[in-house]
Formats: C-alpha cells, structure tokens, sequence
C-alpha cells in the first residue's frame, strides 16, 4: 500500500518492497504523473501505471505537485534537490534507479534522466520524449521504451519518433511502441506491464 510522505518539502506517495529493511540499499522506482500532478491525478497513476511487479523490489515514489510547480518545468536544480531528498530519507543505490512518466511527466522523466544519467538504469514514458534535452556517452547503459496511444496527438507521436532516432545510436537498448485503440493518456484497463516488459528483454 502506498503511504504519504514529504521528502524536501515535496509530497509523495511511496510503496516499499515487501520485507523493507532500512539496513538494506534499495534502488528507487520514480513515477511522474501527467497534467498538473494534483493529488488525484497521482492516486491514479500511482495504481493504473507506476505499480508493476517488475519494480516490486525497488523504492517506488510518485511525487505530487502540492505547490503549483510542475515537474516538467523543474530547473537542474530542483530535480537535483528532489533527488537529494529521497538520498537523505532512503537507504538507496547510487544506481540502477528506474524513472517513469505520463505525458507531462514523460517530459519530466527524460530531464531527470538529463540531470543525472548515471544514476538511471530505465527509463519509459507513456507519451514522452527527450525534447530539448542533449544526450552524451553517459546515457549508453539505459534501456528506455516510449509508448504512445495510437490515436494520441501527432506532435506526440513525432516526439517519440524523434526521440527513438536520437537515441537510437547512443543507448544500450530503445524500443518505440503504437498501442492501437489507446489514446494520449493509456486507458487504466491496458496491461501497463506490456510496455514495462520491453525494458527487460534480453536482460
């Protein structure tokens, strides 16, 4: 069950793996929700998107916009204070972290992913893209899957497809996916788990 949490002034829902010991280094699972983040729009998610049994040993955390700051517009220094957050209240890795997001929050996901790639293992956004974001040699271990709802928006679609381009070259591996009959927000009947699995083949 996910509980409540503020973690440097910014509320989150967070879900620990079964048999959580604080003795024990865990790597963390982020999710970022899509519109304005508020606490409904992340209940949602944190049940319909960012609770898969592919992350059930991970620290699993969902941030909520509580204070009219988006996620996509964090600034460098915000997301490196969020994450100095979840440091200062967890016993975590120093890598292999997971990051997935929703629309405004597949934006956020690949600046956080910017920020910092080295801490990243995966990455997925539901839609999402790297936008202005430049990536280097430090983004080629990550897995990263973009997801897209067949009939979502084509600006959406092009970012994805603009992203898996970029990205392409530089990555350790990259999957695009067209979910037919799914529009811009993935219905909450979808199999989330069928776009997770593709950061997982071949592992």
């Amino acid at each position: 069950m996910f509980i409540k949490l503020e973690l440097h002034g910014i509320e989150a829902l967070v879900l620990f793996p079964e048999n959580y010991s604080d003795e024990n280094r865990y790597p963390v699972f982020i999710g970022l929700s899509g519109g304005g983040q508020s606490h409904a729009i992340v209940q949602f998610s944190a049940v319909a998107y960012f609770n898969s049994e592919f992350f059930k040993d991970y620290i699993r955390i969902i941030p909520i916009n509580s204070n009219n700051h988006n996620f996509k517009d964090y600034s460098s220094d915000d997301i490196k204070d969020f994450i100095e957050g979840i440091r200062n209240y967890f016993n975590v890795t120093n890598s292999n972290w997971a990051i997935a997001g929703v629309s405004n929050g597949g934006k956020a996901a690949f600046n956080f992913v910017a920020q910092n790639p080295l801490l990243y293992l995966y990455a997925a956004s539901f839609p999402g893209g790297i936008f202005e974001n430049e990536p280097n040699k430090e983004w080629s271990h990550l897995r990263i899957v973009l997801a897209n709802g067949k009939k979502d928006g084509d600006s959406w679609l092009l970012e994805s497809k603009a992203t898996y381009e970029k990205l392409l070259p530089l990555v350790s591996s990259i999957e695009i996916m067209v979910i037919s009959g799914q529009n811009h927000t993935i219905s909450e009947t979808y199999d989330i788990n069928q776009i997770y699995s593709k950061l997982f083949q071949n592992n």
